[in-house]
């Protein structure tokens, strides 16, 4: 490797640590089980941002629909928790919408890469974009009724003993 290739590396990776030291979107309770949070960003020419969320662990269902404020953003792919979602835009502004489900309690991460189209329809301008996320978390008096089921069927579909005639 040459020494040019370390250094972008290197400025490749702090940058993107920096992408993930700024301060988490909160997800507040909207309701039983259900939570939500939304966030702006400021974006210039091509861009890759990376949100991180708080409660920090996490698991259930996740709605994300992201939409140009000023300037005509584009939307190529997002990645939440590494589970990626293409975009492929068509002749008219669109938003961005996708869902996902998290199997683990972990946090949520969110990685949006995108474009602010100048005039000419090339990358270089300068634009906003809203993002809203929604996610469902399944109760305890959920997975209850789910366990007790499946106890049954596995109570019900156990091997019997046949009685042995002497």
């Amino acid at each position: 490797m040459t020494l040019k290739k370390l250094l972008l590396a290197a400025a490749l990776a702090g940058s993107a640590g920096l992408a993930l030291a700024a301060d988490p979107v909160v997800l507040v309770p909207t309701g039983p089980g259900m939570y939500s949070g939304e966030f702006t960003q400021l974006a210039d020419g091509l861009f890759i941002d990376t949100f991180s969320f708080l409660p920090e662990a996490f698991a259930g269902h996740v709605s994300v629909v992201l939409a140009s404020l000023s300037g005509p953003v584009s939307f190529f792919s997002a990645s939440l928790n590494g589970q990626d979602f293409s975009f492929f835009p068509g002749p008219t502004q669109m938003d961005f919408a996708f869902q996902a489900d998290v199997t683990a309690d972990m946090p949520l991460t969110l990685t949006v890469f995108g474009a602010v189209l100048d005039g000419d329809g090339k990358p270089g301008g300068m634009g906003a974009y809203h993002g809203a996320i929604t996610a469902a978390v399944p109760e305890p008096q959920t997975w209850a009724p789910l366990i007790a089921g499946l106890a049954g069927i596995g109570f019900t579909a156990r091997p019997r003993q046949q009685a042995v005639a002497v």
